[in-house]
């Protein structure tokens, strides 16, 4: 009768294990998972550096590295296509929607200081039928960190998207800039 009786009792925790799915830490579980897809509508615009002449669309993939030429400069000398792929594209759209641009001002300074010259940063943002967009005006070139948490957020949505861009073959593929400022 023992016996019996530790049989079922050990085919009850087998059971019980079994029913547990199984899963080990290193085994996510997937009927919780929530696969992030990116809408069709989705783009974004970027401005940034001195003046904002640098800027990248990419409903279009047109990236120009300088607006800022001698007279009579040809603008397509600095100017390069570059297309997001899948991952990327997901990647920015994640980094912008948890940003939620709609909770910041149209025009907005993210507390990292000023600077002569200055900096202009532009972010505009669209997706599922919504469009938001951000502008820095007069902000210091070292816009790297904020003073809070806010605009440290903003800071690092522009910088991860333009370290991105600036990292490319087609940005490194254009010329020099034509004017350097200090």
């Amino acid at each position: 009768m023992k016996r019996i009786v530790s049989l079922i009792f050990i085919a009850v925790i087998v059971a019980a294990f079994a029913s547990c799915g199984g899963n080990t830490p290193s085994e996510p579980h997937e009927t919780g998972a929530v696969k992030m897809t990116v809408p069709d509508d989705f783009t974004f615009a970027v401005r940034w550096g001195v003046y904002g002449i640098s800027s990248y669309d990419s409903r279009t993939g047109k990236l120009i590295k300088t607006t800022d030429m001698h007279e009579g400069g040809d603008p397509d000398r600095f100017t390069a296509t570059v297309m997001l792929d899948d991952e990327t594209a997901l990647r920015f759209y994640k980094l912008l929607s948890d940003l939620d641009l709609a909770s910041y001002p149209e025009d907005y300074d993210p507390g990292c200081g000023y600077s002569a010259p200055s900096a202009l940063l532009e972010l505009a943002f669209t997706a599922n039928g919504e469009s938001h967009s951000v502008r820095c005006d007069n902000i210091s070139l070292e816009y790297r960190v904020s003073g809070n948490q806010k605009g440290q957020a903003f800071l690092d949505a522009i910088n991860e998207i333009t370290d991105y861009l600036t990292s490319t073959s087609e940005w490194n593929a254009l010329p020099d800039y034509e004017f350097i400022y200090d």
